[in-house]
């Protein structure tokens, strides 16, 4: 059951980069192999996004793959480095599973599913930075054995759905860099924000390396620590 929705799952992704004044009026084509392509970016079919942003691949084994989808990693931008739970740690859909590092802030992502850890990325630990640029290949964190994927998947975003959240995503997070309350980002920022989001530009790679910890603090509440 689980192998055919695989296989008549294709996932639509906006990503951080995006032009945001044609996020209404651009849509992803299909390209070859499987992908779907937005603006220029390309996206693997057959992935599935947890609300905390992480994302989950299945594997004909039936383990899954799991890492950080592609817009917080470019919010992130540099990433020195990935602290895994220990092998053979049982997981549960929307806890703690793995914390990032970058510009001395940490951030905790959460399991998109249940399960035990049964492999670790070692690329990732040892050259996070370089690796973590292909999200969805060889920048995964961690190999799990689900123990209840057809109940986990049904939180989960996929194909139009998830298309749809990642626009209201990075929607949202425009909102949160330019947001008049948040006293703590500098004008600076705020005014590249508006300034490239206005007139068609790209975002920034990187924007939450320059923000405080308190403005990251409140990107992990608002952003990343979502079970539904």
């Amino acid at each position: 059951m689980v192998a055919i929705m695989v296989a008549l799952t294709i996932i639509g992704f906006v990503v951080l980069d995006l032009v945001v004044q044609g996020l209404g009026k651009k849509k992803g084509t299909t390209g070859k192999h499987g992908v779907v392509e937005f603006s220029d970016f390309r996206v693997p079919m057959a992935t599935f996004f947890h609300p905390g942003h992480t994302w989950v691949n299945i594997l004909q084994s039936g383990d899954v793959r799991m890492g950080i989808d592609d817009f917080t990693r470019k919010a992130i931008g540099n990433i020195e480095q990935i602290e895994p739970p220990e092998h053979g740690r049982i997981l549960k859909q929307g806890e703690g599973a793995f914390t990032v590092k970058s510009n001395g802030k940490t951030l905790t992502f959460l399991s998109p599913v249940d399960g035990e850890v049964i492999g670790i990325n070692g690329m990732m630990l040892s050259n996070p930075e370089e690796v973590s640029k292909n999200a969805y290949g060889s920048g995964w964190v961690l190999r799990v054995r689900p123990t209840n994927l057809s109940v986990n998947l049904k939180a989960m975003k996929v194909a139009e759905d998830a298309v749809v959240w990642l626009k209201a995503e990075l929607r949202r997070f425009r909102e949160f860099a330019l947001s008049e309350n948040l006293h703590y980002i500098n004008e600076e920022l705020q005014y590249e924000v508006g300034r490239t989001s206005h007139d068609g530009g790209y975002l920034t790679e990187g924007m939450l390396g320059r923000m405080d910890k308190e403005a990251v603090a409140y990107f992990e509440k608002e952003f990343l620590d979502k079970k539904e």
